[in-house]
């Protein structure tokens, strides 16, 4: 019974044995005929000719030319609205109107302020005009006084004589004597008098003046109060269309630090703009004479044609990402375009006509089994990788009757902007006087199948090199440029 059991223990171990070879085995056969089938498969493609351009890929937004935002010099409470979105207004068409109560009350207590003002003035006025008489009345005094001091003067020189002949006796001398001063006295109290009314009528002109000074300053809070007062109707300053109303009836508005927007007009939907952020790799090839189109989501089966407008100098820098501004011009007649609406944007920067073409894949093709880290690897290494001069007819499928773009790295078509450097204009392997991390970026930079972004990254990382490595890889990449070779870096 024992030996029974070793024997079904054997032969159960056997067969498992034999089942994991055999499952092992198909795998490996699936791997190994997966692979020779994508080693085999190969893709043709006709060469022929016709028109080659060199376009730059932008998104935009579209908006209106002119964009006017309504808003309110006064703070209070809304209480109608005469426009809502999408109507169409004039200028100087009432919009909404504020609660005027407020206002209205300022304007009366401004006007009755005003008023009191102005009597004020009258009130001094008065006083100066009692005033002036009263110092016609002092000088008339004076004159009175004058004349009696005379009199009495003469009297006293009269007696003086007759007192100093022995004619008059001492006591009417005396008593001339004092009516003489006396007058003397009187005379100097109406001359003063006469200067205290002068004064008091420069004080009361001064007063005068002040009065009238306070009437214009409340002639212009009255003119102020009637300004907040107009400013309640809320009036479209342009013709257009409204496309936004931030407020409702009953709303307040508060306009104590900064207007708030009531409304945004649009003036003319007929010109539009789209606002295009381009890279600054790109930006160097547009002008205002290239060609561009664009579509918008909304409408993917049509094309909209529009011109370069200006090119903005103002960088915007997002991510270490850097991009201009270019405002492109775009009529609207059927209205189809809407402020807000992303624009997908094809510039064309250049355009040859009749020229060989083949596939853009077929200048980066890869063989089975090389990924592009070992090509860049290789490229590390050494000068970039030549096109085997075999590489035609062996695409694995039949030709067919024109001629067919290499599997591999073929002839680039005439007129094209190369691909990757020629034989007549190769770069050295290594730049003199770089740092080890300089010469990796700068072999790196060499490889004609860097997709935009991969080279975008490069280039992020030249601009973080010392100024001397970025100018020696600068002038080799000139030099390069000029004997034929890739485009710069």
């Amino acid at each position: 019974m024992e030996r029974m059991r070793v024997l079904l223990t054997k032969k159960r171990i056997v067969i498992l044995s034999l089942a994991l070879v055999v499952i092992v085995g198909g795998i490996l056969s699936l791997t190994v005929f997966r692979q020779r089938a994508a080693a085999s498969e190969f893709f043709t493609a006709k060469v022929d000719r016709g028109p080659v351009r060199n376009v730059v890929n932008a998104t935009g937004t579209v908006q209106a030319v002119v964009t006017v935002q309504v808003g309110s010099q006064v703070s209070g409470q809304i209480q109608a609205l005469y426009a809502d979105f999408n109507s169409v207004v004039k200028r100087g068409q009432l919009l909404a109107k504020i609660d005027p109560r407020n206002f209205e009350a300022q304007l009366e207590n401004a006007r009755a302020n005003l008023a009191a003002a102005e009597a004020r003035v009258r009130t001094v006025e008065a006083e100066l005009n009692t005033q002036r008489a009263n110092l016609a009345a002092a000088e008339a005094n004076l004159e009175a006084a004058r004349v009696a001091m005379e009199n009495a003067n003469l009297i006293l020189r009269r007696y003086t004589e007759l007192a100093q002949s022995g004619v008059l006796s001492q006591n009417e001398y005396d008593t001339a004597k004092a009516n003489a001063d006396s007058a003397r006295a009187r005379y100097n109290q109406a001359a003063a008098a006469v200067q205290q009314v002068r004064a008091q009528i420069r004080a009361t002109e001064a007063q005068l003046e002040q009065a009238r000074a306070q009437v214009e300053q409340a002639r212009a809070e009255v003119n102020r109060a009637r300004v907040n007062l107009e400013y309640t109707n809320i009036y479209s300053p342009v013709d257009g269309v409204v496309i936004s109303r931030n407020v409702d009836v009953g709303q307040t508005v508060a306009a104590s630090l900064q207007a708030p927007t009531l409304f945004v007009i649009a003036n003319d939907l007929t010109k539009m703009q789209v606002h295009a952020n381009v890279d600054e790799a790109d930006i160097g090839k547009i002008s205002e004479a290239v060609d561009v189109r664009f579509t918008v989501d909304a409408y993917p089966n049509d094309t909209f044609v529009g011109r370069i407008q200006e090119i903005r100098l103002n960088p915007q820098t997002v991510q270490n990402v850097v991009t201009y501004s270019v405002i492109i011009a775009v009529d609207n007649p059927d209205l189809k375009l809407k402020p807000g609406m992303t624009a997908n944007i094809t510039i064309t920067v250049d355009q040859r006509e009749n020229v060989l073409r083949v596939p853009n894949a077929a200048l980066r093709y890869l063989p089975p089994g090389v990924t592009r880290e070992k090509v860049m690897e290789l490229l590390r290494q050494g000068p970039p990788l030549q096109p085997p001069s075999s590489a035609e007819g062996k695409s694995g499928g039949a030709p067919s009757s024109g001629k067919t773009a290499p599997s591999t790295r073929g002839e680039q078509a005439s007129g094209a902007r190369p691909q990757f450097p020629r034989e007549s204009g190769r770069m050295p392997a290594e730049i003199p006087g770089l740092s080890p991390e300089a010469a990796a970026l700068a072999r790196q930079l060499r490889d004609p199948n860097l997709t935009s972004e991969e080279r975008r990254a490069l280039l992020e990382k030249l601009r973080a090199l010392p100024e001397a490595e970025r100018q020696k890889i600068r002038e080799s990449f000139q030099r390069f440029r000029a004997e034929g070779g890739a485009p710069s870096a």
